[in-house]
Parts: C-alpha cells; structure tokens; sequence
C-alpha cells in the first residue's frame, strides 16, 4: 500500500517582492530601515557631574535672557510713547506732555537725557521757566557732546536763563538777573562748533541772538548804574539811584516771544530727527518712522 505524497507549499512572499530576489540580510537592510530605528534609540544618560553642570549653565543663563527681552520690550515701545509726547506737546497738552516725558525716563534707557527735555518743554508750555530750568540743566548734563541735540539743549536752556533774568531784573533783584545772565551767555558761548555749521540749522543764530541780547541787558544796567562824575567847581551832586529799566522788564509779550523760540527750537529738534532716521533707513520707501523725543 503505497503512502499518499506529501507537497511543501512555501511560505508566501510579500507583495511586490521578486520571488527570484533572495531574502534581505541584516548586512544588506536598506538605510531605510536604519533610519526607522534611529529615533527610537535610547540616549545614553549624562554622567551626574555632566548633567549638574547642564543644569547651572541653564539657571545661570536665565537672567541674561529675561533681561534681553525687556530691553527688547522697551526699544519696541520706544516710537509709541515718542509720537504720544510729540503729539501732546504739538497740541499744547502740558499733562500730556508731562506724563509721556515721564514714562520715557524708564523706556528710553539709551538716550537718557530725553526724559528731562521733554520735561522742561512741558514747563515751558506752562510758562512756568523756574521749574523748567533744572529739567533742561539734567538734560545739558546727560546729553552727548558735539552733536545736534547739545545745540538744541543749550538753546532751550538759555533762553529759560533769559527768561528768569528779565523777571528777576523786573522785581529789582540785581543779585539773581546778573547770576541769570551770566549763566545764560556762558551755556550759549559753550555752545559747540556743530551749531554754527549748516547741519545744526539756525540753533547757532539764535544761541548767539540770545546770547547778544542778554550781554546788552547786562551792559545796559552797568551803564545806569556808573556814578557821575562832578564837574570841576561845582559840589558833590547826590549819587542817583539806580532804577530798573522798564525797557527791559519782562512783558507778557517778551515771556511769548521765549517761550515760541523754544518750542520752534523744539520743533526744529523734532524734524532733524526725523531727517536723521530717514537717511538711516535710506532715504526713501516709505515714511521713515522718527527717533524718540
């Protein structure tokens, strides 16, 4: 009795695979494979000194980086509050003024001297120079010297000297409008060479308007105050009194008249800066967005 054969069937292939082709070896894997196996690889551990240093490299990097981004944070708020206190002072808002000269102060951490200015233009919208005055004499202080923006201070600054030595000179305070003057031609001659050029604008005319103006007051009380001298044959005449000379007291007129020179002073300031931001940015392409206050 003859034992039925038995037939092997071979186990079946993949589809799409040459039956002819031989199995794929663990030398031969595609770099497909080895790529799928890459990302579930597991990484070896640090060492506990390795990891420890990782570890104070981070926390000692994160100050750095919390203070970079306020600074980051502050030079992108920079043009917002410059056009809020340019805004307010064009339209003759001192609170607006003050409170957004104020705010540059912690904003404007490159360029410190600009907090103060904008504080004294404010005082001077008010027409209140004696509280203008130590405003624009912090900003004279921290401004750089030789450029523009020393011109512009030194302007403001005299003309707000010249303002409180007609005043004190108008209440016949002989003491405080020499000390006024005096300080007021002294910013003005100081000025530097930049203000006479063509770049600084007409700041060098009216620094040394003002500066001629303040210099003849002062002459001009001199003079009213030489004694006579007597005439031979004749007696000791009475000394006269000195009087102020009410050509020279200050007017409501004269206080305008100063306090429009500032804030064309301060315009003029403004508009440089806009020129200066726009040849930065290239000339053209659009409206150049101009630099703080």
């Amino acid at each position: 009795m003859t034992q039925p054969s038995t037939v092997t069937t071979p186990p079946p292939r993949a589809l799409g695979t040459d039956p002819t082709s031989p199995a794929p070896t663990a030398s031969g894997r595609s770099w497909r494979d080895r790529l799928s196996r890459m990302p579930g690889r597991r990484r070896r551990a640090l060492p506990p000194h390795l990891a420890a240093r990782r570890r104070r490299l981070l926390l000692g990097s994160l100050p750095v980086t919390v203070l970079l981004a306020l600074v980051a944070l502050r030079l992108l708020t920079l043009n917002p509050v410059h056009d809020r206190t340019l805004a307010a002072y064009t339209a003759g808002d001192v609170d607006g003024t003050t409170t957004w000269g104020e705010r540059q102060g912690w904003v404007n951490v490159v360029e410190g001297f600009r907090a103060p200015f904008a504080l004294g233009d404010a005082q001077v919208l008010a027409g209140r120079f004696e509280q203008a005055r130590p405003y624009f004499e912090q900003a004279l202080e921290e401004v750089p010297k030789g450029g523009i923006d020393e011109c512009k201070v030194r302007v403001n600054l005299g003309l707000t000297y010249e303002a409180l030595g007609d005043a004190a000179k108008a209440a016949e305070r002989e003491t405080e409008w020499r000390q006024f003057y005096d300080k007021g031609i002294t910013t003005m001659a100081e000025r530097p060479p930049l203000c006479d050029a063509p770049e600084g604008g007409d700041s060098g005319q009216r620094a040394s308007d003002a500066q001629q103006r303040m210099e003849q007051k002062s002459e001009d009380q001199q003079q009213g105050q030489e004694p006579q001298q007597p005439q031979e044959g004749q007696g000791e005449q009475p000394q006269p009194q000195p009087q102020p000379d009410s050509g020279q007291q200050p007017t409501p007129e004269q206080q305008e008249r100063l306090r429009q020179q500032q804030q064309r002073n301060t315009a003029e300031r403004n508009q440089q800066q806009d020129d200066d931001s726009r040849n930065q940015n290239g000339g053209g392409g659009g409206p150049a967005v101009p630099k703080p206050w």
